[in-house]
């Protein structure tokens, strides 16, 4: 399996996302035209968040048999992560389970965030026992050993029909995930911020007795 570099966005700015939840960071994409929101692909649990850089992994599967258990390289993959990183798989939307309880106890232990699956996870009532954020297509107990190979990690790959690249910035909350362009991500969370304030503003006004028309017209939100 081939391992590419990444390149990670500052601390300030992914720790400024862990304050906006997906529905401000997909009103601004809206308003700039961008597509980022992932379909189909759910918390393990509610209450599960994240807010990191990706790194991603593209996955391949077959029948039992079709591949040698080496090809299963899930230490590999959490050996090159480091802490807060989201590993992002693209396992083009197989019912194989990619991800289970003990990979999420060695992630937990290296810091890794979480994950999100365009496939499989399994171990469901251990993950939420752990407290690891895992985000997935499907709940199975059918292995990826001897089903799935691993072929690049932190090449571009697809999850949930969005493209994501190594670096972009994954935002998951139980309303949905987003995946944001490393190259935007500073003016996404700019224009995030600034509509939050709108937002409590409103809600303040709301609270004081103010009319909803009224507080659309001073904040624009709605």
């Amino acid at each position: 399996m081939e391992i590419k570099p990444v390149e990670r966005l500052p601390k300030e700015v992914i720790e400024g996302f862990r304050s906006v939840n997906t529905s401000t960071i997909s009103d601004v994409l809206d308003q700039m035209g961008l597509d980022c929101l992932v379909s189909g692909i759910k918390a393990v649990r509610e209450g599960f968040k994240l807010a990191g850089p990706a790194l991603t992994i593209k996955q391949v599967s077959g029948l039992a048999g079709t591949y040698p258990i080496e090809d299963f390289k899930i230490s590999t993959i959490i050996d090159a992560a480091q802490p807060g990183d989201i590993l992002v798989f693209d396992n083009s939307g197989k019912e194989i389970s990619t991800w289970g309880d003990l990979a999420s106890t060695a992630a937990k232990e290296k810091g890794i965030q979480g994950v999100v699956i365009d496939g499989g996870s399994r171990d469901a009532d251990e993950i939420v026992e752990l407290n690891f954020p895992v985000f997935s297509r499907y709940l199975t107990p059918r292995t990826g050993k001897t089903r799935t190979k691993m072929l690049e990690m932190n090449g571009e790959i697809q999850c949930g029909g969005i493209r994501v690249r190594p670096g972009d910035v994954i935002v998951a909350d139980r309303t949905g995930i987003i995946v944001i362009p490393r190259e935007k991500a500073v003016e996404v969370l700019e224009k995030s911020k600034k509509t939050v304030k709108e937002e409590k503003d409103f809600s303040a006004g709301l609270k004081a007795g103010k009319s909803f028309a009224e507080m659309h017209r001073k904040t624009g939100q709605l």
